[in-house]
């Protein structure tokens, strides 16, 4: 006869309901066999679940082994359901310090979306409950006395590793976020206050960050070399749509009307951010259908 003790510190109405639901489908999946599940009140406000497989050692039986694969899924469920995002703001809080309240809760929003997505910033979820099942069926086959908060707290390192590429992953891209919005900050102040040079600009959008530079009469512009304007003023390299961005403020236009079939494309959101109310986009104009056209034509001939 083995007893298993699971003891947890929930938090919430909802978090028990969850943990008690997933222990109970683990008992309940053990079919033909007798095992008793209880849950009680633990001291400091824990909640303990006790299961009790009756299945005699010496029949013969694999009998604790299948209840500990279906034990520790449960609970590694539970951990990764319900505890991860916890656990992955103590490793933020451990390995991380920011200037205000408000830029950590923003790094953890980043970090709790891509817990729930996945991405490329490290493990599925799948992957990192695999590793918290792994671990947990090895201690209970060593141990029937589980306390799940700090079997969480210090024996779940590779776990803890895999939340940690996801934590530093959310931290580089909100300082590149950041990075990117002071940059797009100083254009638009230095807009702001440069005098237009030029009535106005066509930009015939093809695609991606590929632009045709058009004057008033639909004649191509000459395009100073790249990155001048904004390299002097930024004091460091950016991987943005500079070329584009670095004529139209060598041109200084008035006005700029872009023409596109994809207005939402991030390279004609940035130059309308840094141009404002300068800029104006045209979806349809008796110049707009024979550009594409002619564009998609030699585009398909490549």
């Amino acid at each position: 006869m083995d007893f298993f003790t699971v003891r947890v510190t929930c938090g919430s109405a909802e978090s028990e309901e969850r943990f008690k639901s997933l222990i109970q489908d683990t008992v309940s999946s053990l079919h033909n066999r007798e095992v008793q599940l209880k849950f009680q009140a633990a001291e400091g406000g824990m909640l303990e679940a006790v299961v009790e497989d009756r299945l005699d050692k010496d029949s013969g039986q694999d009998h604790p082994e299948r209840l500990i694969d279906l034990l520790s899924l449960g609970i590694a469920k539970y951990i990764v359901g319900v505890k991860e995002e916890e656990i992955a703001a103590r490793v933020m809080k451990r390995d991380y310090s920011f200037e205000s309240r408000e830029e950590g809760l923003q790094v953890q929003q980043m970090v709790d979306c891509l817990l729930a997505e996945g991405t490329e910033s490290g493990s599925s979820r799948e992957e990192r409950q695999s590793l918290v099942q792994e671990a947990l069926r090895e201690y209970l086959r060593a141990s029937g006395d589980l306390h799940l908060d700090g079997f969480a707290m210090f024996r779940l390192k590779a776990y803890e590793d895999k939340l940690r590429e996801i934590v530093d992953f959310a931290v580089d891209e909100y300082l590149l976020d950041k990075q990117y919005e002071e940059f797009i900050g100083l254009l638009q102040y230095f807009v702001y206050f440069q005098e237009p040079l030029t009535p106005l600009v066509h930009l015939m959008h093809k695609h991606g960050h590929e632009f045709a530079i058009l004057n008033e009469q639909f004649t191509p512009v000459h395009v100073p070399a790249s990155g001048g304007v904004v390299a002097r003023i930024a004091d460091q390299e950016m991987q943005m749509e500079d070329v584009i961005v670095s004529t139209l403020i060598s041109l200084s236009p008035d006005k700029i009307l872009i023409h596109t079939q994809d207005p939402d494309a991030q390279v004609i959101t940035t130059i309308s951010r840094i141009f404002g109310d300068r800029v104006e986009l045209c979806l349809l104009c008796p110049h707009c259908k024979p550009f594409h056209q002619e564009f998609r034509r030699l585009d398909q001939g490549r």
